[in-house]
């Protein structure tokens, strides 16, 4: 596992000069174990006798997602095309044998590391931005709106507002007309989380905007200290307004004085609004989520 280890650090470093908001810093003891007890699910590519790339994901079942593997940016290298799609077609095999058809993999967003997935069928799906929580000013929020804090109390409220995400998601040219388990109940776990940030947006004591903030898990390839920003919405009557901008101003200068740096997040690649909105804000893209359905015929 030694010599994937070095694969892995290799790849986060070369990722992290590529991209300023990737963090390259390994922790190689802490890999050399994961490795270790994960080898069973890793596989590896050789030439003349050396190790040239590897693979390995995590097999996960999803209400959304369906039955998959998912490779994050630590689960991946290779010379070329040839050794992943050597890679690929032994790993792949065994994740189809284990029931996992849906097959998705984070990796930098930079032609050298998406063409060779996409040669072998996958698309693109979601967008990683990262910006720098770096004292922006807090652009206030339009006449009659006030902003505060949430609890499990504003459970309601949370799931109404989850269904502007979903229509506007259900729409083209994303399409994403999913069906999902509970929302209600997902959203009850969501906000009884004491790490979680719920915030509104009310006009007249009535919720008309939200967005969710918590603590991002340490990961490879993402900062300490790194704060994830989700489930921004707006109710249609009151979109266009500069409501959700000032939401999401208020929600990281909270973060930032908490002691955050940076702030993450992610969009569908489809829909364009939030792709213009969020490059706009100032997030920079970092990894893709690619994605390939395996088709049972």
């Amino acid at each position: 596992m030694t010599v994937v280890s070095d694969l892995i650090t290799q790849r986060l470093r070369d990722d992290e000069r590529r991209n300023r908001y990737v963090n390259g810093e390994v922790d190689r003891e802490l890999l050399v174990g994961a490795l270790s007890s994960a080898k069973a699910s890793t596989w590896v590519v050789e030439r003349a006798g050396v190790v040239v790339g590897h693979l390995q994901a995590a097999l996960l079942e999803s209400d959304v997602y369906g039955h998959g593997a998912w490779v994050g940016p630590d689960g991946v290298s290779h010379d070329d095309t040839d050794a992943l799609a050597a890679l690929y077609a032994s790993a792949g095999r065994a994740w189809i044998d284990a029931g996992a058809r849906e097959h998705y993999v984070w990796v930098l967003d930079r032609p050298e590391r998406t063409e060779p997935w996409m040669s072998l069928g996958f698309a693109r799906m979601h967008q990683r931005g990262v910006r720098a929580l770096d004292g922006q000013p807090v652009r206030a929020l339009p006449a009659g709106y006030t902003t505060r804090l949430g609890t499990i109390d504003d459970l309601d409220a949370a799931v109404e507002l989850g269904a502007v995400i979903d229509r506007a998601q259900a729409a083209g040219p994303s399409f994403s007309i999913e069906v999902g388990g509970d929302e209600r109940t997902e959203l009850d776990e969501t906000l009884s989380d004491p790490e979680v940030r719920y915030f509104l947006a009310e006009m007249h004591g009535q919720p008309v905007g939200q967005c969710i903030t918590f603590p991002l898990p340490a990961r490879r390839g993402s900062f300490d200290h790194t704060v994830h920003l989700s489930a921004v919405a707006v109710r249609e009557d009151h979109q266009s307004r500069g409501v959700a901008t000032a939401l999401v101003d208020a929600a990281l200068e909270r973060a930032r004085r908490y002691g955050f740096r940076y702030v993450e997040t992610n969009w569908r690649v489809t829909n364009r609004e939030a792709a213009h909105y969020w490059t706009n804000y100032g997030f920079e893209p970092t990894y893709v989520r690619l994605h390939r359905t395996i088709g049972s015929g």
